[in-house]
């Protein structure tokens, strides 16, 4: 469930829509890499439709970022602070940055079928999806 995101302003006379919580949203979804329409979707309420193409223009307007190419997208992963220290450590040791060294990784890990079970110990994580 989003946070309302309209309200009324000077009394009765205007609903104001894009409040600051509709636009941090947007930017928020933006920011994880969702596209337009997915943002589109989930930002519209019962009091109005966004389109893709509003949230493009709004975008384009805020200076936030849109990934041109179809190709582009983002895995996001809830990790422990102390996982992404190991990780921030690692990357270092390699001289990447943390997002590098996590898409190299992940990229090379799954190239063979049999890698996950070589690196991945079967009792090491809780079995979800």
């Amino acid at each position: 469930m989003l946070p309302r995101t309209s309200r009324w302003r000077g009394g009765f006379s205007f609903v104001e829509k894009w409040t600051n919580g509709r636009a941090a949203m947007l930017g928020f979804f933006i920011g994880r890499g969702y596209s337009s329409a997915a943002v589109a979707e989930m930002i519209s309420d019962e009091e109005g439709k966004v389109t893709d193409a509003t949230v493009r223009c709004m975008a384009k307007k805020w200076g936030l970022p849109l990934w041109g190419k179809r190709s582009d997208c983002y895995l996001v992963i809830p990790i422990k602070e102390r996982e992404r220290a190991t990780i921030h450590a690692r990357a270092q040791q390699e001289g990447l940055s943390d997002e590098e060294y996590c898409r190299r990784f992940i990229v090379s890990g799954t190239v063979e079928r049999a890698t996950y079970g070589m690196v991945v110990r079967q009792d090491q994580f809780e079995d979800v999806t």
